[in-house]
C-alpha cells in the first residue's frame, strides 16, 4: 500500500507534487496507532467481533473508560439516561459508535505529541470539526454518521507530524496563520510541496484506515476532485469551514460565506440548515469541552 500515491492536488503549490516514497523519507517520524485503537478497530470492522471484547478491552484503561462515559453521557448522544459504566456504553450506542468514541479520547494524544502552543487550538478544532461532521452526516443522510466523525478527528492529524518533523518552519506558518495572513494548506504547499492534508491521508493508510477515512481526510481542501467517496471529503470540508467561521482552532473567519462553497452546494445545504447545524455543534462543544481533563 505504501508504494501508491497519496491523495493530492497541485492548487498553490510552486514545487512538484511529491510521491508517496517522498513523503515516507521526508516525514519520518509517523507514530504508530494507539493500541487500543488498533485492537479496538479489528473488533469493529470483524464480523464476529463481539461487544462483550469491546467492554473487556475498554475496561483495562481507567482514564479510556472515564473519557468515554463523558462523551456518551454529552448533549451530543442525547441518551434518555445517563449511563454510569462502560458496559452499558457499549451495549446502548453499540460497536461503531464506541469505537468513534475511542478514537474521539485517543487522537488527542497525538496532537499532544507536538508540544506547541498551539496544541489546544488544534485539538479544539479537530474535535469541533468532528462533532460538526457528524451532524452534517446525519442532516445530509450519509449512512454512516461515525465515520464520518472519525475523519473530523482525523482531518489535521498531518499538523502535528509536520510540527515535529519542521518545527521552526512550522511555528512561522502557525504563526502566519494565527494572524489571519494565510492558511495552513496554502503554506504547506508553498514550503513543503505538499500539506497536512497529504501526510494526515499517509497516516490513515499507515494505521490501515478504510480507503474512504484516507481519501476524506486527504482531499479536505479540494473535496469536489475527490475521485470515490466525495460525498464524505464535502462533509468533512464543511464541518473543518464551519469551525473557521466559528473561530475555533487557530483560523478564524467569522465572515467566511459557508453556505456559498463548493462542498455546500455539493450537499445541498442552504444557509439557514447550516446555521442549525452550526448551533448543534456548538451545543455539543460546550457539553464535551471537558473531556480531556
Amino acid at each position: 500500500m505504501l508504494n501508491e500515491k497519496p491523495y493530492m492536488d497541485s492548487t498553490h503549490t510552486s514545487q512538484p507534487n511529491p510521491n508517496i516514497n517522498d513523503l515516507v523519507s521526508k516525514v519520518k517520524d509517523l507514530p504508530p496507532l494507539p493500541n487500543i485503537v488498533s485492537r479496538a478497530m479489528e473488533i469493529a470492522h470483524d464480523p464476529n467481533g463481539s461487544v462483550r471484547e469491546l467492554q473487556i478491552l475498554i475496561a483495562k484503561d481507567q482514564a479510556l473508560s472515564a473519557k468515554i462515559l463523558r462523551i456518551v453521557n454529552s448533549a451530543m448522544y442525547a441518551l434518555r439516561r445517563e449511563v454510569s459504566t462502560v458496559s452499558h456504553a457499549v451495549s446502548v450506542l453499540g460497536i461503531d459508535t464506541v469505537f468513534s468514541v475511542i478514537m474521539a479520547a485517543s487522537v488527542e494524544n497525538v496532537f499532544q505529541s507536538a508540544k506547541s502552543l498551539g496544541t489546544k487550538l488544534l485539538s479544539e478544532h479537530s474535535w469541533g470539526t468532528a462533532i460538526a461532521a457528524r451532524a452534517i452526516s446525519k442532516r445530509v443522510q450519509y449512512e454512516k454518521p461515525e465515520e464520518a466523525l472519525v475523519c473530523g478527528l482525523m482531518h489535521d492529524i498531518g499538523k502535528p507530524i509536520l510540527m515535529q518533523n519542521y518545527r521552526d518552519r512550522y511555528n512561522e506558518i502557525a504563526n502566519d496563520v494565527y494572524r489571519g495572513m494565510t492558511s495552513f494548506h496554502q503554506s504547506e504547499l508553498m514550503a513543503f510541496g505538499f500539506s497536512h492534508a497529504h501526510v494526515g491521508a499517509l497516516l490513515a493508510r499507515k494505521w490501515n484506515f478504510p480507503p474512504q477515512l484516507a481519501e476524506a481526510v486527504g482531499y479536505h481542501h479540494n473535496p469536489i476532485t475527490a475521485p470515490r467517496f466525495r460525498k464524505l471529503a464535502c462533509i468533512v470540508s464543511l464541518a473543518n469551514s464551519l469551525m473557521i467561521s466559528m473561530e475555533i482552532g487557530f483560523q478564524k473567519d467569522k465572515n467566511l460565506k459557508v453556505s456559498e462553497l463548493p462542498a455546500a452546494e455539493e450537499l445541498k445545504l442552504s444557509k439557514p440548515a447550516l446555521d442549525t447545524i452550526a448551533n448543534e455543534t456548538k451545543s455539543a462543544i460546550e457539553a464535551t469541552s471537558k473531556m480531556g481533563n
